[in-house]
């Protein structure tokens, strides 16, 4: 895990009585603020951290390099670090968030969404009725980009404690990150976060799930998650060159594993159509935008992607 030289914190002496006790949880929000709605979003997500009924956290937001002030937002909220990085994605930011923290447990919040009040004390009690696990998972509501409800429901919860098969084969998803709570050692175990610009998360829920077992309760909804409409928001081209690098780590551990193997081709298959359809939306928004050099390159990789797959070539 690397951070640039201008976001690192010194961490303190464990012996040195001028600085606060360790907190116990590490809540990291990587952030890139490019205009007045995303500023305002930000600052709704911080007030949300700011009503949580356990008080024993620090909050860790990682500025990645965003154009608009993010310490202006930030100096807002009493007890708030703010990191300032030059722009590598979340997954760079998260590890400088980590690098920089000091819980014993991990929430990863985007910058967006709600931490709802219960939150931290759900996870730290499934934590310490289940120790043998890496992560806990709560239950997520949604609401529209607005902000409100939505009509649908959300998936239940797995009922296993190994995810790792569930996860690979897209069976079920965590979202958003901040549904989840990571035990420190697990986090560190795995590396952190790697880049591979799109489906970092995927990646390393992977990684900490083939390690640790976890525990999913439904009890409270821990986090709400902002559901986007707009097609532009997801690049098929980048989303599909991420999820098929995160897929080619896991192929030599799954080799010879029937469950897994099947677990990797059903995942992959679901989410290279996910993305071969969000290539067609793209073409459509390239369109509109009359981005001719988006729609030629959009259009040749989706006859491509449609052309694999009438071959049954695998993805």
């Amino acid at each position: 895990m690397t951070a640039p030289e201008d976001a690192l914190v010194a961490l303190p002496d464990p012996g040195d009585r001028t600085h606060p006790p360790m907190p116990l949880v590490s809540i990291v929000i990587p952030c890139y603020v490019a205009t007045p709605k995303q500023a305002e979003l930000l600052d709704e997500t911080l007030h949300t951290v700011a009503a949580q009924t356990c008080r024993d956290f620090e909050t860790i937001v990682v500025d990645d390099g965003s154009p608009l002030d993010v310490g202006a937002i930030t100096a807002r909220h009493a007890g708030t670090v703010t990191l300032r990085q030059a722009n590598g994605g979340p997954a760079v930011a998260r590890n400088t968030g980590i690098r920089a923290s000091r819980g014993r447990y991990f929430v990863f919040l985007d910058a967006d969404d709600h931490l709802l009040p219960h939150a931290l004390e759900a996870g730290l009690r499934a934590f310490v009725e289940h120790p043998e696990c890496g992560f806990v998972i709560g239950r997520r509501e949604e609401m529209t980009y607005e902000g409100t409800p939505v009509p649908w429901g959300v998936a239940s919860l797995p009922r296993e404690s190994w995810l790792y098969n569930i996860l690979l084969g897209f069976d079920w998803y965590i979202i958003p990150p901040s549904s989840a709570m990571f035990r420190r050692e697990a986090v560190e175990a795995v590396g952190g976060f790697r880049d591979p610009w799109g489906a970092d998360d995927l990646d390393f829920y992977l990684r900490v799930a083939r390690e640790y077992p976890a525990w999913c309760y439904e009890e409270l909804a821990v986090t709400r998650y902002r559901r986007y409409s707009a097609s532009s928001s997801r690049d098929g081209e980048r989303m599909l060159r991420s999820i098929r690098a995160v897929y080619d780590r896991q192929w030599p551990l799954v080799q010879g594993d029937p469950a897994a193997e099947a677990a990797f081709h059903r995942g992959l298959a679901a989410l290279t159509k996910i993305f071969v359809d969000c290539l067609a939306e793209n073409f459509s928004d390239g369109v509109r935008a009359r981005n001719w050099r988006r729609v030629l390159r959009t259009g040749f990789l989706f006859a491509g992607e449609k052309g694999r797959a009438a071959l049954g070539l695998r993805s």
